[in-house]
Parts: C-alpha cells; structure tokens; sequence
C-alpha cells in the first residue's frame, strides 16, 4: 500500500502561539488539488483547527518546511488552548524538508526561496510569511484583499514545498515508510 503523504504549512498571526493564533492553514498531497482553511475571526480558529485534524487523518506522513521548529509546535499550541487533542498532528509521521536540506545537502542558505532558486521551482516572490500578521490586522479592519493575500501566499508555499518533497523524494523515502 502506497504511503499518503501530505504537505501541511499554517500562515499565523504571530510567532509564538500564546501571543497569535493559526489565521490560516494549507494542506497539498502529492498529487492534485491543495485546500485551504482560512480563519477570518479568531472565534472561528477552534472550528477550523478540528477540520484541519480531521482532514489530516487520511494522511501517513506530514511534509512540512521548518514544521518541527514552528508549524507542529504552533499547531499544538493552540489546539490545546482550544481543547483539542492534538495527537491527529503531534503523533504523525514528520518530515521537515528544511531538516532535510540542512542535514543532508550542502547550500550556501537553506531557507525556502533560495532552496527553490537553486533547484529552478518557481516561487512568487509576493507578501512573505513575515508579512501575513499586518494582513491580518488589515483584514480585520475590513481590507477584503488581504485575507486573500494570506491565502495566495499560503498555496504558494504548498507549491514549492511540493516541488522541494519531490526533488527530495529519492533522499527520503525511506523515512516515509518507518
């Protein structure tokens, strides 16, 4: 049987989980269509973070760029402020490319976009994740652009990490399968 695995990256409304909340969250398999679920009120991040468990479910394995240093820390942050359980995204199999990268190929940097330059995978080069809490603000304030910028940049780093997963896919399937 042929392992799931899917690509997860959240966008946040701050770096640390007590001082933001998940504003919103991507989720791309190997093949097809990416999702995304958008927080627009923060009342509403419980909700979405018990369908984005529920959603991840039907995976083996979460892919993620940085997700052991931020993505997987930040989610089960907040899914336990919320009262959830968060094992449907502690307890997955992992693979962080960003680790992958560091440990296993030799770059001059090893953050995404310069990991997607070197390997010639496009990668707009619009608002960044630094960017996404004063969109956020924005969009409160009722800018209805900005929320839609959170969710561009969103699917746009699902993308490339997408593209980075493949590249690498040869130097990690036998994580995939333990």
């Amino acid at each position: 049987m042929a392992v799931r695995a899917v690509i997860l990256d959240i966008e946040t409304s701050s770096l640390e989980a007590d001082g933001g909340i998940v504003v919103g969250a991507g989720l791309a398999p190997e093949k097809g269509r990416s999702e995304y679920f958008q927080v627009k009120r923060s009342r509403e991040e419980g909700t979405v973070l018990s369908k984005l468990a529920q959603r991840i479910q039907s995976y083996d394995v979460l892919v993620t760029w940085n997700g052991r240093g931020f993505d997987i820390p930040f989610l089960t942050t907040r899914f336990l402020k919320h009262g959830l359980d968060p094992r449907p995204i502690s307890s997955k199999r992992h693979i962080d490319l960003n680790e992958v990268v560091k440990n296993r190929l030799r770059l001059t940097f090893t953050y995404l976009d310069h990991v997607c330059d070197f390997f010639a995978i496009a990668k707009k080069k619009g608002p960044m994740g630094m960017d996404v809490p004063q969109l956020y603000v924005r969009a409160q304030e009722g800018d209805t652009k900005a929320l839609g910028a959170i969710r561009d940049h969103c699917l746009d780093d699902l993308q490339a990490t997408r593209n980075v997963y493949l590249r690498l896919k040869p130097l990690i399937e036998q994580w995939m399968t333990q």
